[in-house]
């Protein structure tokens, strides 16, 4: 009698262990909660089909997609190619996530730029910003932001919480993903050409302004920017604060319709008003 109860002790604990380390240590992301929000280029699911996310204490591997980018992976190991470009969306076992994903089609994605980043909170949920030099800002801080079942190595417990997420966890946004996964692998370093908003430390691009300027941002370079936009036919506006002789600090809503006037009549798109590493390059190259 007593070894039979010992037996099944041991096969309790054991299978309370198995469960942990299936989940909290190496998880995956699933429905609903699976995407993330670009303003560029839309939605991002972080759980298509046949190319699971799966997340661990050292980093994420497999693929996120788009319906407007196509598939982001986010390790080098997806493809085989880290002995020719060595990248990957990395974790500090603690939910801190750095490193790079790639996209074909947006180029270098960052998970840790120097004005944001991501993190996996203690309740699995993605939180904060990634950045991509070439769509802008990727929230995770939407009702349909990704959760996964991996916890940060502190906030562990023996089995995994069953709980039901509530508050900005909503409903799923679905979409096709029909498209096949890149057969070829990025042909650049990991480090991007162009820096994320505020990292000076590697701008190279000339221009009105050396860095990205979205909206309620504020500098110098800002009111550089609108003296250029003022004087090269897009005036933020006629009479007031914008115009001409009393420009300010202040990347509002007058700047961003002037930016976009100027996109949208040079052919950059998307023409919203995002001034980045596209709009710097055409000013770079035209004027």
């Amino acid at each position: 009698m007593k070894k039979t109860l010992f037996a099944i002790i041991l096969l309790i604990i054991a299978t309370s262990s198995s469960s942990t380390s299936a989940s909290t240590t190496s998880g995956t992301i699933t429905s609903p909660n699976t995407f993330a929000w670009s303003e560029n280029a839309g939605w991002i699911d972080f759980n298509a089909s046949s190319t699971a996310v799966t997340i661990t204490d050292s980093e994420l591997t497999g693929y996120a997609y788009s319906e407007n980018l196509g598939w982001i992976s986010l390790n080098c190991s997806n493809t085989s190619s880290c002995g020719t470009v060595d990248y990957k969306v990395a974790n500090n076992a603690e939910g801190t996530l750095s490193g790079y994903a790639w996209s074909e089609n947006a180029g270098w994605i960052h998970f840790a730029p120097s004005t944001s980043g991501v993190i996996i909170n203690s309740s699995g949920e993605f939180t904060g910003y990634a950045y991509g030099e070439n769509i802008g800002w990727i929230n995770f801080d939407i009702d349909e932001g990704a959760v996964t079942d991996w916890r940060p190595a502190t906030s562990r417990v023996s089995a995994t919480p069953t709980e039901e997420l509530s508050g900005r966890r909503g409903s799923r946004r679905g979409f096709s993903n029909n498209s096949t996964l890149p057969s070829t692998t990025p042909s650049s370093t990991a480090t991007p050409t162009t820096a994320p908003f505020g990292d000076a430390s590697v701008r190279t691009i000339s221009g009105p302004t050396a860095r990205d300027l979205i909206l309620n941002v504020t500098g110098e370079d800002v009111r550089t920017l609108q003296i250029f936009l003022n004087t090269h036919g897009f005036p933020l506006a006629t009479t007031g604060f914008g115009s001409s002789g009393q420009e300010t600090n202040l990347f509002g809503p007058l700047t961003r319709a002037a930016v976009a006037r100027f996109q949208a009549a040079n052919g950059i798109t998307p023409s919203v008003g995002y001034f980045g590493p596209k709009t710097r390059s055409f000013i770079q190259t035209n004027y």
